[in-house]
């Protein structure tokens, strides 16, 4: 059972401003829910409570003084408050471009952005960092799984 609504509605009931159909949709609903009931039943108690305390009127220039620093308040805006609508969209211009550089960056790394690295052009670069290793006299003399897997021949 959703009680949301009805939950909404006891204060307004006990103030008395309920229509007449919504009070009465909320009586059978108290009668059907013991929650609900409970509920009521202590929202009767504290506004009973509350009625019993005393009263005190506050002075008459308080609320010409609370509105006043309101409008105080909302009027007064920080001198520099329009900076940030202003840095905003630079500063998502420059992530943007470098979340695209870091991303042409690790894609680079793996064959290219469009994959247009064949594996003619993979095995021609090992076989090139495979002469500079011979040329520094690094490398051991290459196997013949070497030439089966690069198709380079001396």
């Amino acid at each position: 059972m959703n009680c949301t609504r009805y939950e909404r509605w006891l204060w307004d009931d006990l103030e008395g401003r309920l229509s007449v159909a919504q009070a009465q949709e909320l009586r059978q609903h108290l009668q059907a829910c013991p929650h609900c009931q409970r509920r009521w039943e202590a929202a009767q108690v504290t506004y009973q409570a509350l009625r019993t305390l005393p009263r005190r009127r506050a002075p008459e220039h308080l609320t010409q003084q609370v509105w006043a620093r309101v409008q105080e308040a909302s009027a007064r805006k920080p001198a520099f408050a329009w900076w940030k609508r202003v840095a905003l969209a630079p500063a998502l211009g420059v992530l943007a471009a470098a979340a695209w550089w870091g991303w042409l960056a690790v894609n680079s790394e793996h064959g290219g952005v469009s994959g247009t690295a064949t594996a003619s052009q993979n095995a021609d670069n090992w076989v090139e960092i495979h002469e500079q290793l011979e040329v520094a006299d690094w490398s051991p003399t290459p196997t013949p799984s070497y030439f089966i897997t690069t198709g380079y021949t001396r």
